[in-house]
């Protein structure tokens, strides 16, 4: 078996610079295979495609934002699927106003997880950025499976972040591949982390 290595680009405005083209590492490709959940993704088989674009949201004390799903007993960074026609980056903005409730800047990226999720024929790429709380914390706009999770936003630092999420026990199929991505990310976000 042969091992390509695939980079994606994607265009970022970044403040007070001009647009910039900045590469995205894949850090993991997670299957049901890979889970131990199920087999590996079948070579053939049509998959349809999903996007979706999440963050490591912090605020000016340096805590990160989780969703915390209680009726599934796991957490995940805030962020959601990219509908038509929108940009990565606008997708994330309004996942953010939606799930935690306020407006941010995006400040840098970490990488994407491409996820193989065979109980619905779906390869999910997951773009991860860094961004920063901007103005004030207000009401979120859950949609409705949203809140039959149970969702809410729990501020922590990364380092307690990953480690809650090394030891949840998701109550559904996709917590396992979600818990996957957020480790991913976080672990990338704090091996690169720089000290001020």
């Amino acid at each position: 078996m042969t091992s390509v290595q695939i980079t994606f680009k994607l265009r970022l405005c970044v403040p007070n610079t001009s647009a910039i083209l900045k590469p995205m590492k894949i850090l993991a490709e997670i299957s049901d295979g890979s889970l131990g959940i199920g087999e590996a993704e079948k070579i053939g088989e049509n998959y349809n495609l999903r996007k979706t674009a999440r963050a490591i949201l912090l605020n000016d004390e340096g805590k990160m934002a989780t969703q915390y799903l209680q009726n599934y007993y796991y957490h995940k960074l805030p962020g959601g699927g990219v509908e038509e026609g929108e940009s990565l980056e606008d997708a994330l903005k309004r996942e953010i106003l939606e799930e935690v409730g306020c407006n941010c800047l995006v400040t840098d990226t970490i990488g994407m997880t491409v996820e193989f999720r065979d109980k619905y024929k779906i390869v999910q790429l997951s773009y991860c950025f860094v961004a920063k709380v901007v103005g004030d914390i207000g009401d979120t706009q859950m949609e409705a499976a949203e809140i039959e999770e149970g969702q809410i936003t729990s501020w922590l630092s990364p380092e307690e972040a990953l480690a809650q999420m090394k030891q949840d026990k998701p109550g559904k199929y996709e917590g396992f591949f979600n818990l996957k991505r957020e480790i991913s990310f976080l672990e990338e976000y704090l091996s690169n982390k720089k000290v001020v």
